[in-house]
């Protein structure tokens, strides 16, 4: 005692495993509503009844424990009273943070309706299937399709950004779910469009065609009440750009304004209110769900930002806890010592457990098949076991379109799988990190690619340079990164980085390396661990910049030199959009890295490594390749064949990060090559002139590209 102290979750999980219903259901034989609540160690159950979603007294019924099975607390509703009222309950229960009893109020983590600031669950149907939570047409409207999971181009939006400022949208719809519906936003705004709606066509037409959004279910981090939510009252305009007033002011109402990324959450099952116009009530499932199919008619697919990794609050006093107050040290992670685990930054959830588990898996086809959601990215994937994450692409695979409505085959996955904290090298099991997800189909994201094209990463001194960022060619002046030889050697080293990224992350695809060593991308190095890890195209989501860390943008003004102007600045943004885009896989892009105008061009993305390995090289590799260029050659292959492309034989696409224009050999056995008809038509622009300077000799075979460009060459068949 003490050492460490008792830990009752084996032995909760060997006595009490549970599979049967929880949360709240129509029992058609009784009549009425039955409300089940898993929470072995309590002491007493009760569950508290309101008839409104605030105030009032509530009616206290006991409530039956073990009825239905081991651990579990039972009561039924009053016949006839029973639909759309509220409830929450009390418990008494030992609590291993306190070492007493505790006397605690708590909602339901089966919850599927709330009342405000989710101080009350609502009884409404477990599929939500009335006419007050269903938008006209979701049954029938159409949902995007498409062949493959690398035919998938990803958007990171969050909702409150997206139209908060926009004063194109109502003022009503600013900041919420029905901003995205351009019907409402056309009846508010004269018949017109908003602008952020015609920026999205924009982009889906260039080619992107799934929007993640960040978190959008129950959060605890911003008041769901407008009224109770703080602003900046005084007129920032009036202070110069470089002043820190600014920053203070929002600083002052952060804690209780409108605005959090949402990673706090707080019950998992339902829509966010603050993003309705009524968090009380339909609204919030009703316009959530509008959302969606209007994103869906659009052409747009949509993925929720998932997070099963840590809830916001813990505890037996904290209004925001529900999970830990149910079964105190069951549901969080606790360290050898007993103490809460918190590496995630709050308060990580033990999905190893068998009851967290359940909720984790039965609450994503919850999302799936009630809201019709595409796709899903996992926060902090890796501090989760590929077991769970198995288990639901097993739950989602088993939804049919005839059964459930949906297809759940298509449904992609992804996420973090950085490998750290108690669960680092599998120490709670196999984990979902980047070198325990090759050939699992599920997607993870490449910081191989990020790091090679910045240089450094988000927690190293920010001015070590990449590929992109002048590295070498064009020094800021850091030591960081060792003398101009020094410097000389790592860029050939992140150019091998960036090459294997474009290749798809394959653990199996073999080029020249730096060394002058043909490796495969399991047997190159970085930092310890394979440079590449994947199995399949589709594992790979090419990243540089998220909601995460600083911007592409600030990145670029850390990191390039002092004296760059705004236009080679640009230039290197429209490179690390370019790499993104142009890599074999799942190409992610933060919302705002756009806003500098990138062009988006064509892509081919292979279905194998076997394909891969074939179809994509790479010239200018080995230890005497041009500094700063990267050559990578797509190849069709024959007619009738997975591979063959009908419109181009090949494509040829160079990334010259150098700060100098450079003329090139063409790659044997190339010939006939001109430049792509996307970035021609661009050359004709005003703003992209700079592009006239992209040209293919085929007399000499020679290539000439500007500065901090990437130009695409083809042979037209």
């Amino acid at each position: 005692m003490d050492a460490t102290c008792l830990q009752m979750q084996g032995g909760i999980d060997a006595f009490f495993k549970y599979d049967g219903p929880l949360g709240c259901w129509w029992d058609e034989g009784k009549g009425t509503h039955t409300v089940a609540v898993w929470a072995p160690t309590a002491q007493t159950m009760e569950l508290l009844h309101y008839t409104t979603p605030h105030g009032g007294e509530p009616t206290i019924m006991p409530m039956a424990r073990n009825a239905l099975g081991a651990g579990v607390w039972s009561v039924d509703l009053p016949k006839g009273a029973s639909w759309w009222t509220y409830y929450k309950f009390r418990l008494k229960v030992w609590c291993p943070w306190t070492l007493r009893y505790e006397i605690s109020e708590v909602t339901d983590p089966y919850a599927r309706g709330l009342s405000a600031n989710g101080e009350r669950v609502w009884v409404v149907p477990t599929d939500l299937e009335h006419e007050s939570l269903v938008p006209q047409g979701w049954h029938e409207h159409p949902i995007p399709s498409f062949k493959q999971w690398t035919d998938i181009s990803l958007y990171e939006l969050h909702i409150r950004d997206f139209s908060i400022a926009d004063e194109s949208v109502p003022s009503h719809l600013r900041g919420k779910y029905l901003a995205f519906d351009p019907e409402r936003v056309k009846q508010g705004n004269g018949g017109k469009e908003s602008n952020g709606l015609a920026h999205l066509a924009k982009l889906r037409e260039a080619g992107l065609n799934h929007i993640h959004l960040l978190p959008l279910y129950d959060f605890g981090s911003v008041p769901e009440r407008e009224e109770e939510q703080l602003k900046v009252e005084e007129d920032l305009s009036q202070y110069p750009p470089d002043s820190d007033k600014q920053q203070a002011a929002v600083l002052a109402v952060a804690d209780q304004d409108g605005f959090n990324w949402g990673y706090d959450p707080v019950h998992w099952g339902v829509p966010d209110g603050s993003y309705a116009s009524d968090p009380d009530g339909a609204a919030r499932i009703r316009e959530c769900r509008e959302m969606i199919m209007s994103l869906h008619k659009q052409g747009w697919c949509v993925v929720l930002d998932v997070v099963y990794n840590h809830v916001y609050a813990a505890g037996p006093n904290d209004r925001n806890s529900v999970l830990d107050k149910l079964v105190p040290g069951y549901y969080q992670r606790r360290d050898e010592d007993g103490t809460l685990c918190q590496s995630t930054c709050c308060n990580n959830v033990a999905t190893e457990h068998y009851m967290a588990e359940r909720l984790s898996v039965e609450d994503l086809v919850h999302w799936a098949k009630h809201y019709k959601v595409d796709g899903f990215r996992f926060d902090i994937m890796g501090h989760m076991l590929l077991r769970t994450l198995n288990k639901m692409r097993a739950a989602l695979d088993g939804l049919t379109v005839k059964k459930d409505g949906v297809d759940g085959k298509r449904i992609y996955i992804y996420g973090e799988a950085w490998n750290f904290g108690e669960v680092v090298d599998n120490q709670r099991g196999i984990n979902c990190s980047q070198l325990n997800l090759t050939d699992t189909g599920l997607g993870g994201f490449n910081d191989r690619l990020r790091d090679g094209a910045l240089g450094g990463g988000p927690f190293s001194p920010p001015d070590l340079q990449g590929f992109v960022t002048g590295l070498s060619l064009a020094p800021n002046g850091s030591t960081g990164q060792g003398d101009a030889a020094a410097q000389a050697q790592e860029l050939l080293v992140l150019s091998d980085w960036v090459r294997y990224a474009l290749a798809g992350n394959l653990s199996r695809y073999k080029m020249e390396t730096a060394n002058g060593k043909v490796l495969a991308g399991g047997e190159a190095q970085a930092m310890g661990v394979p440079l590449a890890y994947g199995g399949q195209p589709s594992e790979h989501v090419a990243f540089i910049g998220c909601h995460d860390n600083l911007t592409m943008f600030d990145f670029i003004t850390e990191k390039a030199a002092p004296n760059l102007s705004a236009e080679f600045r640009v230039r290197m943004q429209i490179m690390c959009l370019s790499l993104i885009t142009l890599s074999q896989g799942v190409p992610f892009v933060h919302a705002g890295d756009d806003i500098l105008r990138s062009k988006s061009l064509d892509r081919d993305s292979y279905n194998s490594e076997e394909l891969i390995q074939k179809h994509v090289t790479f010239a200018n590799t080995g230890p005497n390749q041009v500094p700063g260029v990267i050559m990578m050659l797509l190849s069709s292959g024959d007619q009738g064949t997975e591979a063959y492309d009908p419109q181009f034989e090949h494509i040829l696409v160079v990334f010259n990060a150098s700060p100098e224009p450079k003329e090139l050999q063409y790659p044997t056995p190339l010939k006939r090559l001109s430049l792509h008809p996307v970035q021609q038509d661009a050359a004709l622009e005003d703003d992209e002139m700079w592009l006239k300077g992209c040209a293919a000799h085929d007399e000499g075979a020679q290539l000439e590209v500007p500065p901090r460009t990437t130009a695409v060459f083809v042979t037209t068949r």
